[in-house]
C-alpha cells in the first residue's frame, strides 16, 4: 500500500454533503491494496494568499499518482503554496482514486470547481478566474471534468440516486487548464481524436512537460492536434526534465504570465 503523506492547509472542505455522493463503484473494505479507506470523503485543503499580496484568482491543484495514490506534497501542497504566493487562492483537490473510476475522480474535480465558483465572493476572487492545474493522473482527471462534467452536468449522469443541490446550479467549466506532464485522455493514453475537440469549446490550456518524460511524444502530438484545430493552447518544454518534477523548473511563473494575458 502507498504511504500516505501528511498535508496541512489553512482549511479543509468536504466536496459533497454527507452520503449524497454520485458513485458507481461499490467499495466496502480495504484489504491494504487501496490508498483510501471506504469512509474516505473527497475534500479540498485551502492555501490562502499571503497578507499584502493582491488576489488574482483561484487555482485548483489535482495531484497525480496513476489513480493509485495522490502525490499530495510534491504535486499538491508545494504547488498550492507557490501559486498562493503569486496571488491565487489555491485548493488541493483530494479526489477519489482506485478502486473508483476515472469518471468518479473527474466528477469530484467538477464539484470542486463548482464549490469554489459558488463561494467565490467569500474568497475575494472572480467567478471568471477559476483555474485548474493537474499533474499526470490529476491532469487526466481534470480533463474528465472539462470534457464530461462541465457546464451544468451534475452527479445524476453517474448515479441516478444523487440529489442535486444549489451548488450544482453553478457552471463547472474552469476558465483555464494547466496540464503538467498530462493530457486530455485516459491513464497513459492521450486522446488524439480530432472529433473529441473540434466542436468543443475547450478552455485555454497550458502544457508543461519535459523532454525526458516517457509520455513526451504523446504530449507533443496532443499539442500539435489542438493547435491545428485553432484551440487556445500554450506549451513549454523543459529540457532534460523527467516525469514528476512538480513545482520545480520555474514554469509556475510562466503560467502566471499566461493567465494574466488571457
Amino acid at each position: 500500500m502507498y504511504k500516505r503523506q501528511d498535508v496541512d492547509g489553512e482549511d479543509m472542505i468536504y466536496l459533497w454533503n454527507g452520503d449524497n455522493v454520485p458513485t458507481e463503484t461499490v467499495y466496502t473494505e480495504n484489504d491494504n491494496n487501496y490508498f483510501d479507506d471506504p469512509d474516505f470523503r473527497p475534500y479540498m485543503t485551502v492555501y490562502d494568499v499571503p497578507e499584502g499580496v493582491d488576489v488574482k484568482g483561484a487555482m485548483l491543484v489535482s495531484p497525480g499518482g496513476a489513480f493509485l495514490f495522490r502525490s499530495e506534497i510534491t504535486e499538491g501542497s508545494n504547488v498550492a503554496e507557490a501559486f498562493a504566493k503569486l496571488g491565487y487562492v489555491s485548493f488541493v483537490v483530494h479526489y477519489r482514486i482506485d478502486p473508483y473510476t476515472e469518471e468518479e475522480s473527474g466528477i469530484d474535480i467538477a464539484r470542486a470547481i463548482r464549490y469554489v465558483r459558488y463561494y467565490a465572493d467569500d474568497y475575494g476572487i472572480s467567478r471568471n478566474n477559476i483555474n485548474v492545474v493537474g499533474f499526470s493522473a490529476g491532469g487526466i482527471a481534470n480533463g474528465h471534468a472539462v470534457l464530461e462534467f462541465g457546464d451544468n452536468i451534475n452527479g445524476t449522469v453517474l448515479d441516478d440516486s444523487y440529489t442535486p443541490d444549489e451548488i450544482d446550479e453553478v457552471n463547472a467549466t474552469p476558465n483555464a487548464v494547466i496540464m503538467a506532464y498530462s493530457f486530455y485522455g485516459r491513464l497513459s493514453v492521450a486522446d488524439l481524436n480530432s472529433s473529441t475537440f473540434e466542436d468543443f469549446d475547450l478552455p485555454p490550456t497550458f502544457y508543461v512537460y519535459g523532454t525526458e518524460d516517457h509520455f513526451y511524444s504523446q504530449f507533443n502530438s496532443q499539442v500539435d492536434l489542438l493547435n491545428s484545430l485553432d484551440k487556445n493552447i500554450e506549451s513549454i518544454v523543459l529540457d532534460n526534465y523527467p516525469h514528476g518534477f512538480g513545482a520545480s523548473g520555474d514554469w509556475i511563473d510562466d503560467v502566471d504570465s499566461w493567465l494574466m494575458s488571457l
